[in-house]
């Protein structure tokens, strides 16, 4: 009688301790914010991205709605911790909330700016404003616009009734004078200088913020 012999292979990466793509594979701690595990490299909740994509229903028909995919926009709503456990156990009440109740961050219309954490790249991080719940330069702390003190020294020419030494009476002299005015281009540069009443700005495209709010 012949005899059947049932062999088990066992990938060589599960052996020695990999993924399936040759990377270590991290055990969730026991603490972790988030209860679900995401794959290695992948995304935990709360991880904000600029989405470049229409959101649906509002900007087109026949969008499939970002939050089918775990996702929301970052526009400041209110939600029940209660329907988004792993949400709040990332954000609590950070941004706002209460009675059972936490608020995402509102992104809409805004640049966003790395925490400063020591490094002085953002020499006025101890007056922001700051989040509800959080430091003065942590993270969801706030600036309003502004735009670096500097004043421009111009020669301007004035006429004086009784001139100066050494100048005809009454004729025009010239004298360092501190003056404001809107801005002008470069000679020859062709480009027109672009203004606004609101904001001193960079140039930009704008894109959806959205949040993850689920690791399944």
């Amino acid at each position: 009688m012949a005899r059947v012999i049932r062999l088990t292979l066992v990938p060589l990466a599960a052996m020695l301790g990999l993924s399936a793509r040759g990377l270590p594979m991290i055990d969730r701690p026991s603490n972790a914010p988030f209860p679900g595990r995401p794959t290695f490299g992948g995304l935990p909740v709360g991880a904000v991205s600029a989405y470049a994509g229409p959101l649906a229903p509002e900007q087109g028909p026949g969008v499939v709605p970002i939050e089918a995919w775990g996702w929301m926009l970052c526009d400041g709503r209110t939600l029940p911790a209660a329907q988004y456990p792993e949400l709040f156990a990332v954000l609590g009440t950070l941004y706002g909330g209460s009675d059972g109740a936490f608020c995402i961050p509102d992104y809409r219309g805004t640049f966003l700016r790395g925490t400063d954490h020591g490094s002085g790249n953002d020499p006025d991080a101890r007056i922001r404003t700051t989040a509800s719940g959080g430091t003065a330069d942590g993270v969801g702390s706030t600036q309003r616009s502004a735009m670096q003190d500097h004043g421009h020294n111009y020669k301007a020419v004035v006429s004086q009734l009784g001139g100066e030494p050494g100048a005809a009476p009454g004729g025009p002299t010239q004298q360092n004078v501190e003056t404001t005015g809107s801005p002008v281009a470069a000679p020859r540069s062709g480009q027109p200088v672009g203004t606004s009443q609101h904001e001193t700005r960079p140039a930009n495209v704008a894109v959806n913020y959205i949040i993850k709010f689920t690791s399944s």
